[in-house]
């Protein structure tokens, strides 16, 4: 116990070995899985991370940690390329530190529906369909009930768990008016047995004693790097260019890579004997890497004065309307996706929200008791209780959902996959001259989660502190503009219905749309649209030839370089409609088993 404990074990540039067996760029969610997985496995392996090995009580703490709650200290935000359509930027936002986004986010977790991975596999990706996928979502997690728990894990790192009750009013009045509109329960969403659409009590991955259990905490404890010698941890640093050779086949081969400390003062270049692995947290920067090391778009290899490696097209095609190159439009374009959100604002009762801490400071120390002495309460973070999966198809003009048959309920039917949700927020924006702080807040965060626009990213520099530049040119798609008026109008018939059952519930004037055609609604989402940080594939796991260019093959290996993977959310074929995070656990798992497997070929 502090001040007698020591410190966590971690390595400076200066004092890092000339060579490891697996080199890990970035200490995210993928990368603290892969890091403990390979160095179980008696291998030397080097973890490399931007931010820092802090674990203060406030960041341990799910609430106080949350990003839009936190200090920032562990967030990297920055904005992206202005959108003249939106009138705007928009602020891209990830963790910072070991466990990345995992210790800034709102910690729900769920793993999608089973159609979403066998439409991967019916792609001609093998080994990632469900059934393929199921055993690592298992392997990951340790559940804490109180659901059946047949289909999640029960001896893995990470600590999953949801509650019998509601902790706020409003989560459970829209859980009923959900109900009474027509949507049936998702009992369990790691079930395959369970509808694909439907309104769902969410899970979260919260430790025993409530505390955060982001991928750091559950993967990468004291205890456990301790025990590991042959695993280096090099915090405060950043991955330079990535050095490479050639075969005797011509196949290009990594060989090293630039370690640089974030301050400038070191440098030093690390040879890999068997596979560097790119998870670099925010899937930009894994883009960013590969780019800056001369894998990607020759053309703008070229502007940048990048000596070109290897020409792949695929490499960050996935992000922007405006850039200062003069050569973007023989860019290859390719699906880098995000989930948007547009949020629907009204005033509850006081007690329902968690402005109440802000209104009532002795209300913050009650639920501070609660949860240094119990671990339970609103410090746990489940102020997101209740999501709603719907289809488009499916939603009336009125907002109701129409009667569905049991295909269209099937979670392996790809036909069935959702295409938007609604997420009841217990916390919300509080600004606007029409909102009464008198009274508590609460959201319904109308979703897109099937999104079919598609941006780009591109290097603002050759500097590896740099962000980089990225057009999210978001609802660029027809259909993803019917997505959010269908979310919207369901989003107006549950107020209606929560207010009908009694529930005392306020339209906020300006946060609500005031008519609910066309035109009205592309209005409202126009000016309110804003990201849910869930952004995917700008390494798209396809082949070069697809329609839409892949950068990694089935192993999760570049294209045309033998020995250098990704891992990441950046790898998805397409934006799943679920959090990603279930997600990334799994796939940094299944790369973890790939590598051993290969190293023992």
């Amino acid at each position: 116990m502090w001040p007698f404990s020591s410190p966590y074990p971690q390595k400076s540039v200066g004092n890092l070995d000339v060579e490891y067996d697996y080199i890990v760029l970035g200490g995210g969610n993928a990368g603290c899985v892969l890091a403990r997985r390979l160095s179980e496995a008696k291998h030397t392996v080097l973890l490399v991370e931007k931010g820092d090995a802090e674990d203060s009580w406030l960041n341990r703490t799910p609430l106080t940690s949350m990003h839009h709650y936190s200090d920032g200290k562990h967030s990297t935000v920055f904005d992206s390329a202005p959108d003249s359509r939106f009138g705007r930027a928009f602020s891209l936002i990830t963790g910072r530190g070991l466990g990345g986004t995992t210790r800034v986010n709102a910690g729900q977790f769920t793993c999608g529906v089973p159609a979403e991975y066998n439409a991967w596999s019916e792609d001609g990706r093998p080994g990632w369909g469900y059934h393929d996928l199921k055993p690592y979502f298992a392997k990951s997690q340790t559940w804490l009930g109180p659901v059946p728990e047949e289909y999640h894990g029960s001896c893995g790192p990470l600590m999953v768990r949801s509650y019998d009750e509601y902790d706020f009013g409003s989560s459970k009045e829209a859980a009923k008016a959900a109900n009474d509109l027509g949507f049936v329960p998702i009992v369990d969403m790691h079930s395959p047995l369970q509808p694909s659409i439907g309104w769902t009590k969410l899970q979260y991955t919260v430790a025993a004693d409530g505390t955060r259990a982001s991928a750091f905490r559950a993967y990468l404890p004291h205890a456990v790097v301790s025990s590991l010698s042959n695993l280096h941890i090099c915090v405060s640093a950043v991955a330079g260019q990535v050095h490479f050779s050639r075969e005797t086949n011509g196949q290009l081969r990594v060989d090293s890579v630039q370690v640089l400390s974030v301050d400038g003062g070191r440098v030093q270049v690390i040879k890999a004997k068997r596979e560097i692995v790119l998870a670099v947290r925010l899937e930009f920067q894994e883009t960013y890497c590969l780019i800056k090391s001369g894998v990607g778009p020759q053309t703008h290899l070229e502007d940048m004065g990048i000596e070109v490696v290897r020409d792949t097209p695929g490499v960050g095609a996935h992000l922007v309307r405006y850039l200062p190159f003069r050569r973007l439009s023989k860019l290859t374009r390719s699906p880098q996706q995000d989930h948007v959100m547009v949020p629907t604002v009204y005033n509850c009762p006081l007690s329902d929200s968690l402005w109440l801490l802000f209104r009532r400071p002795y209300m913050l120390f009650y639920q501070l008791f609660l949860y240094l002495w119990y671990g339970i309460g609103w410090f746990i973070c489940n102020a997101v209780e209740l999501e709603i999966f719907g289809m488009t198809s499916l939603i009336l003009p009125d907002g109701k959902p129409a009667a569905s048959s049991a295909e269209a309920k099937d979670p392996f039917n790809p036909k069935s996959r959702p295409d938007f949700a609604i997420m009841g927020a217990n916390f919300a924006d509080f600004r606007g001259p029409d909102a009464d702080r008198s009274k508590g807040f609460f959201a319904l965060n109308c979703a897109l989660m099937k999104a079919e626009s598609r941006g780009h990213l591109l290097l603002r520099s050759r500097d590896p502190l740099q962000d980089p530049i990225c057009e999210m040119n978001y609802l660029s798609a027809p259909e993803d503009w019917a997505a959010l008026r269908a979310a919207l109008r369901v989003s107006v018939q549950l107020a209606h219905r929560m207010r009908a059952n009694g529930y005392p519930l306020d339209a906020i004037r300006t946060r609500v749309p005031s008519a609910f055609d066309d035109e009205s609604l592309d209005a409202f989402i126009r000016e309110k649209v804003n990201t849910i940080y869930h952004y995917a594939s700008s390494c798209r796991m396809a082949p070069e030839t697809d329609a839409l260019p892949g950068v990694v093959d089935p192993e999760l290996r570049v294209h045309g370089v033998s020995n250098l993977r990704v891992c990441d959310s950046s790898i998805f074929p397409s934006a799943p409609a679920t959090h990603p995070q279930a997600l990334v656990y799994a796939v940094a798992e299944k790369c973890a088993d790939m590598m051993l497997r290969a190293s023992d070929a």
